[in-house]
């Protein structure tokens, strides 16, 4: 019998309790370096923290090995919780249990190797360790305002923030697009992917040593298509051949200009195109990297999409997305689904529209090239689908979905069952994880939000998500509340 992708995170949550209760691999050999502003994060759930100048001027593998990040190392190799891993705790935690969060799935990945085991407890806590998967965001020009984004990643939220002032919102939210505030805290990328961007040259410095033991790399943004730093990459990657590398790009499939999509199709053809190469004393002959993996950004379907993400044209992202398949060879497209509580009300035609490109598109051994994945949002809070853990028949019909995937078990894995059933069990405990105080200002909150977006942005919610109507007028009530108490 083949072994599965929830059979491969099941043997590694058991390598990795052998070494310690809360052990994950991606904490040494992952990494997701934020150039613009400075950051760094082992996987894409822990929050970010910063790269000291001085820690990168002695060494330049400091855009991952952080004095930081040994802490966190040393905590784990101690079977203590890093605080920042709550993601995965969250689920560990979950009832209806046992569920196996990230931290299994990720350790149980190809590109960590066995080798990969033994390189992790040899580099310990301090040692300073090339990582396997490396995400990279070079700058933050993008031309969408995703509602659960903001200006430090987005230069046409920093538009908005500077035309309209930041929205009204309070306590650890004051400063979400606030540009005054984020300025002040350091937070926004001054400096860009402009040359004098210290973080950026050290990429390049470290890469021709970083590229030899990659395994998965991937450019994220903001819109990476927008960014030359990404151009650069893919043609390195056609120029330098590397059969063991997994290559991609997270994209919002709606570049400002065809003419960036039609530059990155004819790179990604390139490097599919086999060719004959040396490597040492070894001749090769194949593509350029393993493979190509194109991340599309997408939450949902249709205008809850299109208000979800604004500056998305949903009909010009399918037809990318089948253009990218259509004329790729075996490339695959990866689907993000950043579950919220918008995410909800069409889950079942997100799924099939996922089965019916499945059906229509297969590489050359008759296997996937449409995948996806549901991770749960966590920030901002106000759009966390534990929220809404009481409204009527949410559980009913993402339970339905749950049925779906399962009678279409030829299309759907049973680990991508297992991950939308492990996020109903996280909505099911919310009543421990959120207070009525923490539910109150979480819905005065989205109210607020969503309220001062539309009347920005000249969009109706209601009109949108119908589904939602009684959810947003709990909210409104709360906030309705707070006036009358003031």
């Amino acid at each position: 019998m083949t072994k599965t992708y929830l059979d491969s995170a099941a043997e590694a949550k058991q390598k990795l309790n052998a070494i310690s209760p809360s052990m994950c691999m991606a904490k040494w050999l992952q990494v997701s370096m934020h150039l613009p502003l400075g950051k760094t994060q082992s996987c894409y759930h822990p929050p970010t923290h910063n790269i000291p100048l001085d820690e990168l001027k002695q060494n330049k593998t400091a855009l991952h090995n952080t004095k930081e990040k040994s802490l966190q190392r040393s905590m784990m190799l101690k079977g203590e919780r890093p605080s920042g891993c709550q993601y995965c705790w969250n689920i560990e935690d979950a009832p209806n249990g046992p569920h196996l969060s990230d931290r299994h799935y990720r350790s149980s990945e190809e590109w960590v190797g066995e080798d990969g085991w033994n390189e992790v407890l040899e580099a310990g806590a301090n040692g300073n360790i090339n990582p396997r998967y490396v995400e990279v965001n070079f700058n933050q020009a993008c031309n969408f305002k995703c509602s659960y984004c903001g200006p430090v990643y987005s230069t046409e939220w920093e538009k908005e923030a500077d035309e309209h002032g930041p929205l009204p919102l309070s306590g650890k939210y004051e400063t979400w697009n606030n540009l005054e505030l984020l300025k002040k805290q350091g937070a926004m990328p001054l400096l860009g992917s402009s040359k004098d961007n210290p973080y950026v040259e050290a990429f390049w410095e470290w890469w021709p040593e970083l590229y030899k033991t990659l395994k998965v790399f991937r450019m994220t943004g903001g819109e990476p298509l927008m960014d030359k730093n990404t151009f650069r990459v893919l043609e390195y990657v056609n120029n330098n051949p590397k059969q063991d590398l997994e290559l991609s790009i997270t994209s919002n499939m709606n570049p400002p200009s065809a003419k960036l999509f039609d530059k990155f199709m004819t790179l990604v053809k390139e490097i599919e195109t086999p060719r004959t190469w040396h490597n040492g004393q070894s001749q090769h002959t194949g593509s350029a990297c393993k493979h190509f993996n194109l991340y599309v950004s997408l939450d949902t379907v249709g205008d809850h999409a299109e208000y979800l993400r604004t500056g998305l044209n949903y009909d010009t992202l399918l037809s990318n997305t089948h253009r990218f398949l259509k004329e790729s060879k075996n490339s695959h497209v990866n689907f993000i689904n950043t579950f919220n509580i918008m995410s909800i009300p069409r889950l079942l035609d997100f799924l099939k529209l996922v089965m019916q490109l499945r059906q229509t598109y297969k590489t050359d051994n008759d296997s996937h090239r449409v995948w996806f994945d549901i991770p749960y949002l966590r920030l901002p809070d106000w759009m966390s689908i534990q929220n809404i853990a009481n409204y009527p028949g949410i559980v009913n019909y993402l339970n339905i979905c749950v049925d779906y995937m399962e009678q279409h078990d030829d299309c759907f894995k049973d680990y991508e069952v297992a991950k939308l059933k492990r996020n109903i069990a996280w909505i099911e405990q919310a009543s421990s994880d959120v207070s009525q105080q923490q539910l109150v200002q979480r819905k005065k909150n989205f109210y607020v939000y969503f309220s001062a977006l539309d009347q920005r942005r000249k969009t109706n919610f209601t009109t949108v998500f119908p589904e939602l109507s009684e959810w947003w007028n709990a909210c409104k009530l709360e906030e309705q509340c707070k006036e009358v108490e003031q």
